[in-house]
């Protein structure tokens, strides 16, 4: 028989209480606490029993014999298994989120940006926002506008809505009707990470395709998939960490390529990996949630949310599933709108 089996549903109550007391107080909980703060019809010495019992598979530990309890990583873990099984109630909540925190539509750098700062706010954990891969972005038009007699600013609009506007300087004599024919033949209908050196056909100005040639670098190099990060400074201001955890946290934080590798391990989303579980060393007093968000039912980027481990957990999950949803809702609507 599994350890886990031999859990009833009382002593599933006992521990479930025990990790949000933990969670809310942040001291050891002892028998009696329990008891005053549920509504079980139950002894103290019941409930002491069961939490030695609960001790001894695994689910909680005691610094020391006077003192209460406190939950191990498997204890978190099963208190955030149950939180899910609830997390249709709170998602009844998320228009609290919405008049705190709107998300307006425009451009999609200031949407996403936008996205990570409002949930590093909410969750007061680090962020990090995948951008979407620029690999999947199809140029629908660029339009080469004058500003003055040598200044010129070319809009690049793409399936998902983003715009992107390249201000440029040329020292000689533009023909900008000229350069937005070319620009568009080399651009509409291609991806940004698929743009090469092309051939054209026809009698096009020399000088015309050096522009466009710097003009597409340009969009390639500001269009590279990144990521956005922030909250750093709010998770550590508002947790008691040592220097050891900054620095391991700091290092992880920094390094795209460990983050990329990281989030790409993590396969079926929502996900909540508590404490030892995400396997960063240093980390270990840390969770990390993962998400993504989508256009339709293509995935075009994750998130990922450091917090302390002892977090009221299904508060994060019911924010970071509502800032996923409306950005998923944003590329949807603007791919939509788009297409038409």
């Amino acid at each position: 028989m599994r350890r886990d089996a031999r859990v009833n549903e009382r002593q599933k109550k006992i521990l479930y209480c025990a990790v949000r007391e933990y969670i809310i107080t942040k001291k050891p909980i002892s028998s009696e606490h329990v008891l005053n703060v549920s509504n079980l019809s139950c002894s103290a010495a019941t409930i002491r029993n069961d939490l030695r019992k609960l001790e001894y598979l695994g689910y909680l530990y005691q610094p020391h014999t006077s003192a209460g309890r406190i939950p191990t990583d498997k204890g978190f873990r099963f208190y955030v298994d149950e939180t899910l099984k609830l997390a249709k109630d709170y998602a009844q909540r998320s228009h609290q989120i919405n008049v705190r925190y709107p998300l307006t539509y425009g451009d999609m750098e200031r949407i996403l940006e936008g996205a990570a700062i409002a949930l590093a706010r909410m969750t007061r954990g680090a962020v990090v926002l995948e951008k979407p891969d620029t690999g999947r972005l199809k140029i629908l038009r660029a339009i080469v506008t004058p500003i003055t007699k040598n200044h010129y600013l070319i809009s690049v609009v793409t399936e998902l809505g983003l715009m992107k506007f390249i201000p440029f300087r040329s020292f000689t004599d533009v023909d900008h009707s000229m350069l937005e024919d070319l620009l568009n033949r080399l651009l509409k209908g291609r991806s940004i990470d698929g743009l090469t050196g092309e051939v054209f056909e026809g009698d096009w100005d020399e000088s015309l395709i050096d522009l466009s040639e710097q003009l597409i670098g340009s969009l390639k190099d500001d269009l590279r998939n990144g990521m956005i990060k922030v909250g750093l400074d709010v998770l550590i201001s508002g947790e008691t960490f040592n220097i050891d955890e900054i620095r391991s946290l700091s290092r992880f934080l920094s390094d795209d390529v460990s983050l990329k590798a990281f989030m790409n391990r993590v396969q079926e989303v929502p996900a909540v990996l508590i404490g030892s579980e995400h396997g960063v060393q240093g980390l270990e007093r840390f969770s990390i949630f993962v998400d993504s968000y989508r256009k339709e039912n293509e995935p075009m980027g994750k998130i990922l949310v450091v917090t302390s481990k002892i977090i009221k957990y299904e508060e994060i999950m019911n924010v970071l599933t509502y800032v996923t949803s409306r950005l998923t809702e944003y590329f949807t609507l603007v791919t939509r709108e788009v297409e038409r």
